[in-house]
């Protein structure tokens, strides 16, 4: 049975749960990509982890994180970031957090499109956590659709226009899922149309902090 490939949101840093990381590296098969995040997005030069720790992650896409702040943030300052990822990582494929979709906000997200573009990502995607309008999705190679609870997506559906969208450019997102449902709701995203999904049962504040509660328990046995 095809399924949807694992995309998680990767927000936890390599300092605070080095066993996770190990447990990432190991995943490489069934992985379309991880979003790593620093600090906000790349951070400073000085970081003492990242470097080796994005080294033991061979096989795997790493995209940069970077915010938006809801099409408040200048483009130059986007483009900064990007460059940082660049050059301190050598990440060229980035994502677009916090991204608006009302349709008033094309042009902003076109500008931030083409700015991506231009200083040499590879790789786009976005996360208004919504669907966007079309002409929004045309302007990255993937976007979240959807980011919220397994309460919530239970009752989410892709709008009748999307069932023409290739499920390689859509990613669902769906946190505070029952442990039991986890498996399940993964292999659900294709059907729903997404090529790529992240479920945990994790919960906000932030339910990006690794993987699912109980693999990261079995990657730390009798303790952090």
């Amino acid at each position: 049975m095809r399924t949807a490939r694992i995309a998680p949101p990767w927000y936890v840093h390599p300092a605070a749960a080095p066993r996770d990381w190990a447990w990432l590296a190991t995943q490489r098969r069934t992985l379309s990509f991880a979003v790593v995040n620093v600090h906000n997005g790349p951070g400073g030069d000085d970081d003492a982890y990242y470097p080796t720790a994005l080294a033991g992650l061979p096989g795997i896409r790493l995209v940069g994180y970077v915010p938006v702040d809801y099409g408040r943030r200048p483009p130059a300052d986007v483009v900064r970031d990007i460059d940082a990822w660049q050059r301190l990582y050598g990440i060229d494929a980035i994502m677009l957090d916090e991204v608006p979709s009302a349709p008033e906000s094309l042009a902003r997200c076109a500008r931030y499109a083409a700015a991506a573009r231009a200083a040499g990502v590879t790789f786009l995607v976005a996360n208004p956590g919504v669907f966007p309008s079309p002409a929004h999705l045309d302007l990255f190679d993937v976007t979240a659709v959807f980011e919220g609870t397994a309460a919530t997506y239970a009752e989410f559906e892709h709008p009748a226009w999307a069932r023409h969208v290739a499920p390689s450019r859509l990613w669902h997102l769906v946190y505070g899922c029952s442990p039991a449902q986890i498996p399940a709701l993964r292999r659900d995203a294709l059907g729903r149309g997404a090529g790529h999904v992240f479920t945990t049962d994790r919960s906000l504040p932030n339910p990006w902090l690794g993987p699912p509660s109980a693999v990261s328990a079995r990657a730390h046995p009798g303790g952090a």
